[in-house]
């Protein structure tokens, strides 16, 4: 029961601040990434700015920005490691490749699906997704490492009764 109520809920969260820290320095370093941060927060600031200004009462707009900010953050960063978590507790999936490999495939397919429609996709997309897939790899990665190597129920040892009996 403490497992569930503090063990899990801390390893997801810093599992969710790794990830984070991760996808911080890959736009910071990797040069696709740093051109698409960048331009998008040029664009997003500057036209959050303009709606602010020309609007009689500022504060719905403020609000929704932030609103629309924190959905980002919550779909690419909080909601990937916590569905793997959860599967894995339910399912007592123990194994690091699948909890890395799960939140990192999970991460960079949350783009995908979102977007609903079927077309090829051009290199520097199948560049954001690798660097989302690492960034969920990294989550999964520490969430492991905290809690996972002992995810789900543990089997009676030999010769020991089972609580049910």
């Amino acid at each position: 029961m403490i497992r569930w109520l503090l063990l899990i809920p801390f390893a997801l969260l810093i599992a969710i601040g790794a990830s984070s820290l991760f996808f911080l320095i890959a736009t910071m370093v990797d040069p696709v990434m740093a051109v698409l941060t960048g331009d998008t927060l040029l664009v997003g600031f500057w036209s959050f700015v303009d709606a602010v200004f020309s609007s009689d009462d500022p504060g719905p707009i403020v609000t929704e920005a932030f609103l629309a900010v924190g959905r980002i953050v919550f779909t690419l960063l909080v909601l990937p490691p916590l569905v793997i978590a959860v599967i894995s507790e339910v399912l007592g999936m123990r194994s690091l490749v699948w909890h890395a490999g799960a939140t990192g495939v999970l991460t960079a397919a949350v783009p995908w699906i979102l977007r609903g429609a079927a077309r090829v996709a051009n290199p520097a997309e199948l560049h954001v997704s690798l660097v989302l897939g690492l960034t969920g790899a990294a989550a999964g990665f520490v969430y492991w490492a905290i809690a996972g190597r002992e995810a789900g129920a543990r089997p009676p040892l030999n010769g020991t009764p089972s609580s049910g009996s």
